[in-house]
């Protein structure tokens, strides 16, 4: 039997995405897209029309909102530190309000500064406002590399090793056809369990890695374009494998730098504390 009829024989049935998939798909889409729009809509019309007044009735509403929000990000450092409220329900709400709040806050207050600073103590709070925003945006990221999820359990190095081999086992007989193709999964896999010798070249790997993925996935892609395979169940496979042995190669990294943010996200937001009740109290007194 010649190579491509193996394929072809060996290779699974491609499966399209249902159509309840496919709409599902398409309405969050649109949902976030038309999201989008209203959003930069209401900032134009804010900017160009100024319809209220940042200390009066909906402007002072909004602002009032938005700084209490912005406050109660700190619930959620304390609830994860002080024993008083160590029952004070489960910890992964009190994230997802710290999550929620951290964009709607801040997006809150500045509606209520109809995008304008009128202060010098008002732009010192503005920029550790955006100083908390962008920490915060960075580590959701973080917190996505070394969690299941935005509200999952914390990975383990063991939990994805066995999902890895899981993925593996799964793979091997469907790739018997072409040892190139095992050889060079193989081959990535070994590149990315390998240990680091130094921290210069931890940090080669780390930052090297994901290069190194995709140009693997490019050459199996290839590998099945030229032998007149067209499996695109088998690639998604080959790339969930790919994606898990990068993740655990960049697991450690990841828990380091998510330390290494802690130390410097806690500060930004007492900062923030700091500086929005002396706005408050330099609004309402001068």
């Amino acid at each position: 039997m010649s190579l491509q009829a193996t394929i072809k024989a060996s290779a699974p049935v491609t499966v399209e995405p249902s159509l309840a998939a496919r709409l599902s798909a398409f309405m969050r889409f649109a949902m976030w897209t038309a999201a989008a729009v209203c959003l930069f809509a209401a900032i134009w019309y804010v900017i160009r029309f100024r319809p209220y007044d940042s200390g009066r009735d909906i402007g002072y509403a909004l602002g009032l909102t938005g700084g209490t929000m912005t406050l109660g990000l700190l619930l959620y450092p304390m609830r994860k530190r002080l024993r008083i409220m160590q029952d004070w329900g489960a910890l992964k709400y009190w994230f997802r309000f710290h999550m929620i709040g951290g964009i709607a806050g801040p997006l809150l207050v500045m509606f209520h500064s109809t995008f304008q600073i009128g202060s010098p103590n008002a732009a010192v709070a503005l920029v550790c406002m955006l100083l908390v925003v962008g920490s915060g945006l960075v580590g959701r990221f973080l917190y996505r590399q070394i969690h299941r999820g935005l509200y999952g359990s914390q990975l383990t190095l063991k939990e994805l090793q066995q999902d890895l081999e899981k993925n593996l086992d799964a793979l091997e007989p469907q790739l018997q056809w072409s040892p190139e193709i095992r050889a060079g999964l193989r081959g990535f896999m070994a590149y990315a369990a390998a240990p680091a010798s130094g921290w210069s070249t931890s940090a080669k790997r780390f930052c090297l890695i994901g290069g190194k993925r995709r140009a693997t996935l490019r050459c199996i892609a290839a590998a099945f374009d030229a032998a007149g395979a067209n499996s695109p169940r088998v690639l998604s496979g080959v790339d969930s494998t790919l994606r898990a042995a990068q993740q655990a190669a960049q697991l450690s990294a990841y828990e380091r730098l998510f330390s290494l943010w802690h130390i410097v996200h806690i500060p930004f937001l007492c900062m923030l504390a700091i500086t929005a009740v002396i706005h408050v109290v330099a609004v309402h007194v001068y």
